[in-house]
């Protein structure tokens, strides 16, 4: 489990790796597909793209933190990690649990809402996804200093089993590395 000074450096760390990787491409670069939607049919996402989802992606765990911090049961906990509307499998919080059914009904629900928000992001200029990449970087800096150490190292439910809040802050590292290696990947595989 990370300490509240590992995340801090960590996620510094993170934020100066994401910004010199998606500064440092070029117009071309940041227009180009990079890799494949997870929707079927949807066009392939940019680097741009990708960097409009590891926005979205933090409000989404700050929106997940905020009810960690109050302290939210269990079960109301997990709910809100199902986008809104879909059908709850029969077991939350364990992922090998589900049915094929329900991974691929979750899967692509989940597809779903990152395309959309791909998709209402689609011209935003470099300039303005840095920009809001750094108000929800600091915005979870700013939550991180709301949590007791108690608080950090009390474990949380994830669709994907329990892990330490240190954990979801931390976290936010290697989900920006994981989309810095897929647009890499993709170039060099001309998606």
């Amino acid at each position: 489990m990370p300490t509240r000074a590992e995340i801090l450096d960590t996620l510094a760390a993170s934020q100066t790796q994401v910004l010199a990787f998606f500064q440092g491409l070029s117009l071309e670069d940041l227009e180009r597909p990079a890799t494949a939607s997870d929707v079927p049919g949807a066009a392939p996402w940019r680097a741009k793209d990708h960097l409009a989802h590891l926005v979205q992606n933090e409000r989404n765990i700050q929106h997940l933190l905020r009810h960690a911090l109050a302290g939210e049961e269990r079960e109301v906990f997990l709910r809100l990690q199902y986008p809104q509307g879909m059908p709850l499998p029969g077991i939350l919080g364990d992922l090998s649990m589900l049915t094929a059914e329900e991974e691929e009904r979750l899967g692509m629900a989940i597809a779903q809402i990152n395309q959309a928000y791909v998709d209402a992001h689609h011209e935003d200029s470099m300039a303005m996804l840095a920009a809001d990449f750094l108000v929800a970087r600091q915005e979870t800096v700013n939550l991180l200093h709301q949590f007791t150490d108690d608080q950090l190292a009390a474990l949380v439910p994830t669709v994907v089993g329990d892990t330490t809040t240190s954990d979801l802050f931390a976290g936010r590292a290697g989900h920006a590395a994981e989309h810095m290696s897929l647009i890499e990947q993709g170039f060099r595989q001309g998606v």
